[in-house]
């Protein structure tokens, strides 16, 4: 009988995992949330971000100099490669046009023999000729041929040379050289004509004899040069996998570093079609799935290319190296940043906590409108709607002040306005009386009209701002009223723009400043004086500028003039002084506005107001 045994998970574990998983999740929200989170996320992106694009710019900055330096170097190379080769065909070009001078050669390569005695017995000579030629130039390790026009051929008598006439014969020789029987004619490399060398590569130069009177062919003298002549001037130059090989127009591979591909074909890699190009150039290509620094150069006295070709890892090795010590460091200084990210981002998070905290507390206990619930903000969110209300409280609280400011400095303006100092009045009225006793009643009605027009432009007037015609029109009547009071005769020159005279301007703003140039620069002469009004349009605003020939002030008397709160002698006529014009100016219009006061004692006084255009 077999038994059967039922597994089931209880339900309530499954719900207490399910709500583990909640929990966790919750606590990850509410760190990514949290000012300490962010932070610590922002400090590791920081260090790493830049961290990893500075090492990736440095490396491809440190690749592309290296390509460019290497290429440099080995552009160098591949030039003293070509002068050496330069330097191998040019003696190979002085053999040949050693023969193609030599005169004797024409009647043995033309002479036709009836008997073999004097066919060989002038070989003999030919042959003993060409080896003598060879030995000067034994370095050179070259094998000579001529071809006559009788048909036979001649060679160097060296160490048992036999030559293959079917392969030499081959080439065709005149028709190959006649299209250009005054130049050595270049040959790719291929096999030895001689018998006993057959596997040496070798390449040849070979020219057309001809007469030097009919330029009628005779011959064709032959040169072949081992291959090995020119390996042997780059062999040397061969390490970590390059390649140095050397081309002609047709891509037949005349010499290679790869000694099974000489005297073969290049095709199907890309660079080959680079080399008609430039005469000398480098590029970068790809070759089996692996790169190569590819340079190539032409050789000035023939039309081959000198070609070298670098694997790319090669180059790199050494910032491969380096790469990994450079990443190595990084790994290393990243765990440092982190360590540093998470030690700075507690201490400033944990007071923001604390006082998020704290926050929190005040919120839910008396201002609970302020957030929906502790948990559905961070501690930046929180501190910034805090700040919010802060700065709003403090909004209307300086709106107050300045209001209140405002309204005082109004208040203090109409009492300055309404000053009018009694002792003026009664200076005044006292001199409308004198007028009648020395019988000069038809001066009574324009005083006293003008001490009316004066009032009422003053006082009863509410307008703050007047226009300037009209500070102008007070300024008269003042001058008027002083002219009456004193024996001083004040004379007033106005040079104001006319388009001017609408513009507003704070009222009593010129009337304190004649008033001070009339105490403190003429009364003090006991003379008469002149005062000059120039108004004119400045920097799009207007400049009024008020000069006296008065006795001058010094700094310190400009200074006090400055300082003084108000008009403090009873003579004058309000209360405003100096210091509230310019105030005035500033509070009403900006800082970039006011009064300056230029004077030198003797000189006279220039007081200069700066204002904006009101209409």
């Amino acid at each position: 009988m077999q038994r059967f045994v039922l597994q089931y998970s209880h339900p309530l574990k499954s719900l207490s995992f399910n709500k583990g998983i909640e929990n966790m999740m919750g606590k990850l929200f509410a760190f990514n949330k949290s000012i300490f989170g962010r932070l610590l996320a922002t400090f590791i992106l920081l260090s790493i971000i830049p961290m990893s694009v500075v090492g990736l710019v440095s490396f491809k900055v440190s690749e592309k100099l290296l390509d460019a330096q290497v290429s440099k170097s080995n552009i160098d190379t591949l030039e003293q490669i070509d002068k050496n080769i330069s330097v191998l065909l040019d003696q190979v070009s002085a053999i040949v046009n050693i023969y193609n001078m030599n005169n004797e050669l024409e009647s043995m390569l033309t002479k036709s023999y009836s008997n073999i005695y004097d066919q060989l017995l002038d070989q003999a000579k030919v042959e003993n000729s060409m080896l003598r030629y060879s030995f000067a130039f034994d370095w050179l390790n070259f094998q000579s041929f001529l071809i006559g026009q009788n048909g036979l051929i001649y060679t160097q008598n060296y160490q048992n040379n036999i030559v293959d006439p079917d392969r030499l014969l081959s080439y065709q020789w005149d028709d190959y050289l006649s299209h250009m029987p005054d130049r050595i004619t270049w040959l790719s490399t291929h096999k030895s004509f001689l018998k006993n060398n057959e596997g040496t590569n070798v390449f040849t130069a070979s020219k057309l004899l001809q007469t030097a009177n009919t330029n009628k062919s005779y011959g064709v003298f032959v040169l072949s040069v081992k291959e090995d002549n020119l390996y042997n001037i780059y062999k040397n130059l061969l390490n970590n996998g390059k390649e140095i090989f050397i081309l002609d127009s047709n891509l037949n591979i005349i010499s290679h570093s790869n000694r099974e591909r000489v005297g073969g074909k290049m095709e199907g890699e890309p660079y080959v079609q680079w080399l008609s190009d430039n005469d000398e150039s480098y590029k970068i290509s790809t070759i089996n799935n692996e790169k190569y620094l590819t340079l190539y150069k032409k050789i000035s006295r023939v039309d081959w290319y000198i070609v070298e070709k670098i694997p790319m890892s090669a180059i790199y090795k050494d910032i491969d190296v380096l790469k990994s010590r450079v990443f190595l460091i990084a790994f290393i200084c990243i765990l440092l940043s982190l360590a540093a990210a998470l030690f700075i981002s507690r201490t400033i998070a944990m007071p923001l906590g604390k006082l998020s905290r704290r926050i929190q507390t005040y919120l839910l206990k008396g201002n609970t409108q302020s957030i929906k619930s502790p948990s559905s903000v961070n501690e930046i969110n929180l501190l910034t709607t805090e700040y919010d209300n802060m700065i709003n409280k403090l909004d209307r609280t300086i709106g107050d002040l300045v209001k209140n400011q405002e309204e005082k400095r109004v208040a203090e303006l109409q009492a300055l306005q309404m000053q009018i100092n009694p002792h003026f009045l009664y200076n005044t009225l006292n001199s409308i009386k004198c007028l009648v006793w020395v019988q000069k009643t038809h001066l009574i009605e324009p005083t006293i009209n003008a001490l009316v027009n004066l009032l009422e432009q003053t006082i009863n007037r509410s307008d703050e701002l007047i226009s300037i015609q009209d500070e102008i029109d007070n300024i008269d009547h003042y001058i008027y009223i002083q002219q009456i009071r004193t024996s001083h005769t004040i004379t007033m020159n106005y040079k104001i723009d006319e388009q001017l005279m609408p513009y507003k301007l704070p009222k009593l703003l010129l009337q304190p400043i004649i008033e001070n140039a009339i105490f403190h620069g003429i009364e003090p002469n006991k003379t008469t004086g002149t005062i000059s009004v120039y108004g004119s349009q400045y920097r799009g605003g207007i400049k009024i500028e008020i000069i006296d020939n008065g006795i001058g002030m010094s700094e310190e008397d400009i200074d006090r003039i400055f300082n003084e709160t108000g008009n403090q002698s009873s003579s004058r006529f309000s209360g405003i002084g100096i210091r509230n014009v310019d105030e005035r100016l500033k509070l009403n219009f900006g800082l970039q506005y006011g009064l300056t006061i230029n004077s030198q004692p003797g000189m006279g006084t220039s007081v200069t107001l700066t204002l904006p255009k009101v209409q």
